[in-house]
């Protein structure tokens, strides 16, 4: 009997969430109230944004699910997808808090050169990534992968590239280690027949038999949420130093 989606959360996912949740350290109450607004956060916008990406592409094929393993569906996309969205997100969320970084806003954090570049860099993967789209069917899953990574990277180096420039390690291993994890399992899914990846689609490029797209898919969503969650309590702390904030949006703090 093959291994159903729910049942791959369950030994793959759960239970590293519930031991990051476990070695949590013990911040601050603010700190801590802070950090579940920012994953809650984040979650809404992975099902928000994610939704409509994944399933288009998989209503062109790009992947599909084995026989059996699928427990229901909405918008084309299984249930079990939707819980990866959480566990993900808890993941990477839980791991960058274990690990701590410093969310403090310092003078030089709007510089514009690092802010403008991310933006820069962003705009060129969402034009990018459409080319790619379009030039061959090879190229739907990167392309596609690019440009939709490609605004959120413009919007959040827009506010944050000069904190993102000076605190980098942080962000970058939260990214890194959780990926690292999830290429392992993804590994196993597609080797166990969970899900299926295309080979029309993508470019059959192969680093340790996992496709080049479904590693970068990884390293994106983290990097995404890392980012998101870290730019998060900057800007709460900037508005602590500063109260501009709360002159535009009452109530924050």
């Amino acid at each position: 009997m093959p291994l159903t989606y729910l049942q791959f959360h369950l030994v793959f996912t759960l239970p590293v969430v519930v031991l990051l949740w476990y070695l949590r350290p013990n911040y601050p109450p603010h700190r801590r109230q802070r950090g579940a607004a920012g994953i809650a956060i984040l979650i809404a916008i992975a099902f928000t944004y994610t939704t409509p990406w994944g399933s288009y592409m998989i209503q062109r094929g790009v992947w599909w699910y084995g026989e059996g393993v699928v427990l229901a569906t909405a918008l084309e996309i299984p249930l079990g997808e939707y819980v990866f969205f959480i566990m993900q997100t808890l993941i990477v969320g839980f791991y960058l808090y274990w690990r701590g970084f410093d969310p403090t806003y310092q003078s030089g954090d709007f510089a514009l050169a690092p802010r403008l570049g991310g933006v820069g860099v962003g705009i060129a993967m969402l034009v990018g990534g459409l080319w790619l789209v379009v030039r061959d069917p090879s190229f739907l899953y990167l392309g596609g992968l690019i440009a939709w990574v490609g605004p959120v990277v413009a919007l959040q180096w827009g506010v944050g590239g000069g904190y993102l420039v000076r605190n980098p390690r942080p962000w970058i291993e939260a990214t890194v280690v959780p990926g690292v994890y999830l290429w392992i399992i993804d590994r196993f899914a597609i080797d166990r027949g969970l899900w299926i990846i295309s080979e029309q689609y993508t470019v059959g490029i192969r680093p340790f038999g996992l496709p080049i797209e479904e590693a970068l898919f990884f390293i994106s969503a983290g990097v995404m949420t890392v980012t998101g969650l870290v730019l998060f309590e900057w800007v709460l702390d900037w508005n602590d130093q500063t109260g501009r904030l709360t002159d535009v949006i009452p109530g924050v703090r």
